[in-house]
C-alpha cells in the first residue's frame, strides 16, 4: 500500500456521519424530534449548503452556523439558545478530534504513505484542512462541489488516484459511509478500511471491507497487521 485516502465529515472531523451526530444533539439540547423530521431539516440544509456562496469559504464553525441555522428555519424553531447549543456541541465534538487526527496523518506521513481526501463538500474542504492542521501531509484534496463528481460516483475516486500517481491497488480508502466510499472504492479496484461503528443504518457487504474499524484510531495497528501477515 503506497497511498491512504480519506473521508473527510464523520471521518477526519470527528466520527460519526453529521445526521446521527445531529440527532443526538438535539436531544442532548432539550429538542425531542423524531428522527425522520430531524433528517428532513438536515436534508434541506445540505441542499443550501450545496449552492450557497457563503458557506464554499467558511470555516468550521461558520459552517456549523449556517448549517444549523438552515436545520433551525425548516423545523421553524427560532430559539437562539437552541441554535447555539447545537452549534457549540458539534464544534466540540470536531475539534476535540481534530488533534489526534492531526497526529495520525503526521505519523502515516513519516511512514511513508501519500496522503489526500476525497470529500461530498461544501467547497469548503481545503479550508477545513488548513484549519484542522491537516494540510501539510496531504498530498491531494479534492471536495466535490469544486471538482464536479460526488462519491459514490467512481470518477472522483479515480481523479484522487491519478492525482497521487497510484494503481488503484496500492491505494486505501478510509471511510464511514458504506454505500458512499467503501463499495465505490472497492469497485475500482482500491482497498478499503471501514468505519464500522459509526454508520449504524447500513447494512453492508463485508466482503468489500478490508479493513473494519472501530475508531480511526485503530488504523495503523491495522496497517501493521496487515503488513506482518504479508
Amino acid at each position: 500500500m503506497r497511498a491512504i485516502l480519506f473521508d473527510m465529515g464523520g471521518t477526519l472531523d470527528g466520527e460519526g456521519h453529521w445526521l446521527d451526530r445531529f440527532i443526538a444533539f438535539y436531544k442532548q439540547c432539550g429538542v425531542d424530534l423524531a428522527r425522520e423530521s430531524i433528517r428532513q431539516a438536515f436534508d434541506e440544509a445540505d441542499r443550501r449548503a450545496a449552492v450557497d456562496d457563503k458557506i464554499a469559504v467558511s470555516g468550521q464553525r461558520e459552517m456549523l452556523e449556517l448549517h444549523v441555522g438552515w436545520q433551525l428555519e425548516h423545523l421553524g424553531l427560532r430559539e437562539k439558545s437552541i441554535k447555539q447549543c447545537l452549534v457549540e456541541r458539534f464544534a466540540t465534538s470536531v475539534f476535540s478530534a481534530t488533534p489526534t487526527n492531526e497526529r495520525l496523518l503526521a505519523s502515516l506521513t513519516r511512514s511513508g504513505f501519500r496522503l489526500g481526501i476525497v470529500s461530498n463538500g461544501c467547497g469548503n474542504t481545503a479550508t477545513l484542512c488548513d484549519e484542522f492542521g491537516y494540510t501539510p501531509y496531504l498530498s491531494v484534496i479534492l471536495d466535490s462541489r469544486r471538482v464536479g463528481w460526488s462519491k459514490p460516483d467512481p470518477a472522483i475516486f479515480r481523479h484522487a488516484i491519478r492525482e497521487l500517481g497510484c494503481d488503484a491497488g496500492n491505494v486505501l480508502m478510509v471511510g464511514d459511509s458504506f454505500q458512499r466510499d467503501i463499495r465505490p472504492a472497492k469497485s475500482i479496484g482500491m482497498k478499503t478500511a471501514w468505519l464500522e461503528n459509526t454508520s449504524q443504518h447500513e447494512r453492508p457487504d463485508l466482503s468489500l471491507v478490508d479493513f473494519r474499524l472501530q475508531q480511526l484510531a485503530d488504523l495503523p495497528c491495522a496497517l501493521s497487521t496487515a503488513t506482518a501477515t504479508a
